[in-house]
């Protein structure tokens, strides 16, 4: 202040600049005298902040261990229901392990260690009480619920069954060891190599009441391993990393052995090989306005009467086949696939679908045909139902979903059966010429079923006008009011594979038949 009057008189402005330089000495003592208590006030918050801490956790152990004892006695309870179930049971323990063995026993001796660190002592006791009467103020207090309980009753209980259990357990022991066996499989490529076939996921499934499914994946020596399971009779069930399947049925596993099996595996997934549908006739037979249908597909009811198509190959390798469902739309692209369209120059096309796999109006102009066709490696696929129809017969394709029954000559021209291209049964075995209709089959001499696979060739929709010399199968047919399709002799069966050319023969017999007169019902034809 004295230097600033010596530079001013004026006593106000120079107070003035001095408070502007120094600051308001009443602020700046009560910023010192916060610098001097903060220690002092941060640590009683801090102690303040513990205690309040400790208290909280305090009361939430103390629940805790409350609900704790509470769900013990419950557990404890249905533990000693259910020992005491097993203990009576006659056959109980013909599946029980070594493994279960010495988990009983060592659960025994946790149990006699519990028991025995529950037994009161007078240092215990004086330590709850004195928590006690600390804390909660006598017998009423925290003290009494902190004082160790004494040994119960249901622990002594529980204690006497495990032991009955592991006597009964060790005098069975010979027969228990017996039931436990090792299963795995060991998985190798189908090559000169015979490499392990690596990351091949498999699943193995318990039949009977016993039931039961686990999984797991082939390592890098190529081994399916399961670990010891019961004896019985098991399912496997096997997928390569390309989606292929494959099955081994009903084996059989002994008490007293373990099994292992080889399994032989595609190396690598089915690549697409093109493929040539060639259609063998006669010249007299041939036209250029037929197409063939040709339907590789396999259908089957699911719930509510809806018909699901499906559509997949199989090759071998080794001894084992291997399903490729072509269908699968995480390996193959979306496309109709199983069903395809043969002109009379044997050109090829896929036929379209819905999705639901129905048969759609086809315009003949759009189609996509080739001299061949792509279809996956495989090594049967067999039992097409072949469609012969006019190529504008595919404007109304349609139609062709809701005819379920054809009658069908027999393939010794004698008699004639109905045929339904959507049962199975008829599809792998049909009659021999026996005329037992629907059913599919026939009675031999002996009384017994006889089903002789073969093909088939249906005519959906019949030529009104056909001229009458005409030997063209489509006219023929059409000209029969009594007969829908003919039974080819054999079954036509294909295969598709990489060293050689695929070409697929659909040969068409020569057909001279006389008109049946109408009510003569299932009669014998002449060639």
């Amino acid at each position: 202040m004295n230097r600033e009057l010596l530079k001013n008189a004026d006593e106000q402005l120079a107070r003035q600049h001095v408070l502007n330089q120094f600051g308001d000495p009443i602020k700046i003592a009560r910023q010192l005298w916060f610098d001097a208590m903060k220690e002092r006030m941060m640590s009683q918050r801090i102690i303040t902040g513990v205690s309040v801490v400790m208290a909280v956790c305090s009361i939430a152990v103390v629940g805790i261990a409350w609900m704790l004892m509470r769900e013990s006695q419950g557990v404890n309870q249905k533990m000693l229901a259910q020992l005491a179930v097993i203990a009576d049971r006659p056959q109980a323990d013909s599946t029980v392990v070594k493994s279960l063995q010495r988990t009983n026993e060592a659960i025994v001796r946790e149990l006699k260690v519990l028991a025995e660190s529950q037994k009161p002592s007078q240092q215990s006791a004086g330590m709850g009480s004195g928590f006690g009467s600390s804390i909660g103020g006598g017998e009423g207090g925290f003290g009494a619920m902190a004082k160790p309980a004494e040994p119960s009753n249901i622990n002594q209980q529980i204690l006497k069954q495990l032991e009955q259990l592991n006597k009964k357990s060790t005098s069975q022991g010979g027969s228990t060891s017996e039931a436990m066996n090792k299963i795995s499989f060991q998985l190798m490529q189908d090559n000169k190599g015979k490499k392990p076939a690596v990351g091949f996921f498999g699943t193995l499934t318990k039949i009977g009441t016993d039931a039961f499914s686990l999984n797991a994946t082939s390592n890098k020596y190529g081994t399916l391993d399961f670990g010891k399971l019961p004896w019985g009779r098991y399912d496997l069930s096997l997928q390569s990393p390309w989606n292929e399947t494959s099955r081994i049925s009903r084996f059989a596993v002994i008490p007293g052995r373990n099994y292992v099996q080889g399994i032989f595996c595609p190396v690598a997934a089915p690549e697409e090989v093109p493929v040539q549908f060639q259609v063998d006739w006669s010249e007299k037979q041939k036209s250029d306005d037929l197409v063939f249908i040709c339907d590789f597909r396999t259908t089957y009811q699911a719930r509510g009467g809806v018909t699901i198509y499906e559509f997949s190959s199989s090759r071998k390798a080794g001894d084992v086949f291997w399903q490729n469902d072509q269908n699968d739309t995480n390996s193959h692209p979306r496309e109709p696939r199983g069903i395809y369209l043969i002109s009379g120059n044997n050109q090829v096309s896929r036929c379209p679908v819905d999705e639901a796999g129905k048969f759609i109006d086809i315009d003949p102009d759009t189609l996509d045909e080739k001299p061949s066709i792509n279809m996956f490696e495989g090594d049967s696929y067999q039992q097409p139902v072949i469609y012969l129809i006019s190529k504008q017969d595919l404007k109304n394709l349609s139609q062709l979903n809701s005819l379920k029954m054809f009658d069908v000559i027999d393939k010794d021209r004698a008699r004639v059966f109905t045929y339904n291209p959507l049962n199975q049964l008829q599809r792998f075995g049909i009659n021999s010429g026996d005329g037992l209709g629907g059913f599919g089959g026939s009675l031999g001499r002996k009384n017994k079923l006889a089903f002789v696979p073969s093909t088939k060739i249906l005519v959906p929709f019949k030529k009104k006008d056909t001229s009458a010399d005409s030997a063209n199968l489509f006219d023929v047919i059409s000209r029969q009011k009594m007969i829908d399709g003919i039974q080819l002799p054999e079954l036509l069966s294909y295969s598709v594979t990489k060293d050689q050319p695929n070409v697929w023969k659909i040969k068409i017999p020569d057909l001279k038949l006389k008109a049946i007169p109408e009510g003569a019902g299932f009669g014998s034809f002449e060639r």
